[in-house]
């Protein structure tokens, strides 16, 4: 009995097992103390020690990948995106230069909201004005968009002083950087929202430096609707020289909450704040107006058309005379 436990405690250990079977073998150990039938398992090729691999895994298969190493998380990534890779539609802006229409006649004259003339300007840069929203006159002076008026063309400018906006003005009074301002639907993405573009990220700027992805949501448009970015690029060669660098890709996948674009909150934190959930200013013009309550007439008497709705009537839907009438008029 007590060789057997001895045995057994033996081939717990397959070291001490191989160095018992070279004692038992080489004479030093008796070979009546043991059973033959221990000494053949000690001598057996399944308790010899596995061969291992340089990382030490000699009981893991081979085809088994390594465990990543262990990474602290990095703290300057990442935002939240705003939808799928690729779901918003990337387009551009700029100011308009009277300059390159100096050469077509000046027929259209615009005016400020007061009704004071800025000036008679060439029908295409008026145009384009409309379209861009700011515009740079040929005496240097810088005027915006400042909404729709009686004079004119129907859409009325102001003059802005260049010391506060050098490149135009945007949504809730916000000055216009180039490559950084970007216009939105205030439904979507409210103003004053740090974004991040991984699209832009690295594109080679006029200047030599390169864009980080970081944008701001300082602006809005007519045109812009749901999901589109209008990119202020300042002019139309800016354009021309960005575009080639994105090969005509118009798809971007903007983030917020980015830790590395919080540098562009510099407006005022109070307006910030209002502007979070949504511009109600902007978005009051898209609400759909309340239905009208049914009317309801009562009964056993019927009321009098009035004089306007019964003449409107016979404007839609003239009757023809009857034959009285025919031979009252003849």
């Amino acid at each position: 009995m007590l060789g057997t436990t001895f045995s057994l405690l033996l081939l717990a250990t397959p070291g001490a097992a191989d160095g018992l079977a070279l004692s038992a073998v080489s004479g030093l150990v008796p070979s009546g103390a043991l059973p033959m039938t221990v000494l053949s398992a000690l001598a057996s090729d399944r308790l010899r020690t596995l061969p291992t691999d340089g990382e030490g895994s000699s009981k893991q298969p081979h085809e088994v990948s390594p465990k990543l190493a262990l990474r602290g998380k990095e703290k300057g990534c990442c935002g939240y995106p705003l939808g799928e890779p690729g779901t918003y539609k990337l387009t551009y802006y700029w100011l308009a230069y009277e300059s390159e229409y100096a050469n077509e006649p000046y027929e259209i004259e615009i005016y400020t909201r007061q009704g004071f003339p800025i000036g008679r300007f060439p029908r295409a840069y008026v145009f384009e004005l409309r379209l861009e929203g700011s515009g740079v006159l040929r005496d240097g002076r810088l005027i915006n968009y400042d909404g729709r008026c009686a004079y004119g063309i129907g859409t009325c400018y102001q003059t802005l002083d260049p010391q506060a906006h050098p490149f135009g003005k945007g949504g809730q009074q916000r000055a216009l950087t180039p490559f950084r301002s970007v216009a939105v639907d205030p439904r979507w993405v409210p103003l004053g929202t740090p974004l991040y573009l991984p699209e832009l990220r690295g594109m080679r700027l006029p200047d030599g430096s390169s864009h980080d992805g970081c944008v701001r949501a300082d602006d809005t448009g007519g045109g812009i609707r749901r999901r589109e970015i209008d990119f202020f690029v300042e002019s139309y060669a800016n354009y021309k020289a960005l575009e080639e660098q994105l090969l005509n890709d118009h798809r971007v996948t903007p983030l917020v909450e980015e830790p590395r674009c919080t540098y562009l909150r510099l407006f005022d934190p109070g307006v910030d704040r209002r502007s979070e959930s949504i511009d109600e200013t902007a978005v009051s013009f898209f609400k759909k107006p309340p239905p009208r309550p049914p009317s309801i007439k009562k009964s056993g008497s019927q009321s009098k058309p009035s004089r306007r709705s019964t003449h409107h009537a016979r404007h839609l839907s003239p009757q023809p005379a009857d034959a009285s009438t025919r031979k009252k008029r003849a």
